[in-house]
């Protein structure tokens, strides 16, 4: 059994763990070619994802899993594009429950440039309970090095679960 999963699982016996995916890049493949198309708000750019099953696997098994909450962390910059993000997600992860998947629209915030990097973090931090745990799988290094900043949360790349 992998490393970390054997982590989650050990600390979900003594309290409370949501483990926290992103989308893009984590449970749905990135294509740097996207960029362009994400930006000028394309529609379908979401819908046509690629799943990454392995991942998708891995949530689904820890899912199972007593005091385990499995929720998605994700962005994008329109809020069409969080519907086809909800939409995708409803197809290729039903067994995780809507109101724990959590999609920051940049259009409709403001933040500095310093500030994007804890943008995860902050939505993470701000749905934990007294005595709750939380990862964050993710495969952006500055979101991972920006959300290990607090102490009850442990960010990893998504690389850790794949054997």
């Amino acid at each position: 059994m992998n490393n970390l999963i054997k982590e989650i699982k050990t600390k979900a016996k003594s309290q409370k763990v949501k483990v926290y995916f992103d989308m893009d890049g984590t449970l749905a493949e990135y294509d740097a070619e996207d960029k362009e198309k994400i930006l000028s708000n394309q529609a379908g750019v979401y819908l046509t994802k690629r799943p990454l099953k392995s991942i998708i696997n891995v949530a689904d098994k820890l899912a199972k899993i007593d005091n385990i909450e499995i929720c998605i962390a994700s962005n994008c910059h329109f809020k069409e594009q969080k519907e086809e993000k909800l939409l995708w997600l409803e197809k290729y992860t039903p067994f995780i429950k809507k109101e724990n998947i959590n999609i920051i629209v940049f259009n409709d915030m403001i933040f500095s440039k310093e500030e994007k990097d804890f943008l995860k973090a902050n939505l993470i931090i701000s749905n934990l309970k007294q005595n709750e745990f939380a990862y964050l799988i993710e495969d952006d290094h500055k979101i991972i090095r920006a959300t290990n900043k607090f102490s009850n949360i442990k960010a990893c790349h998504m690389s850790m679960f794949v054997n």
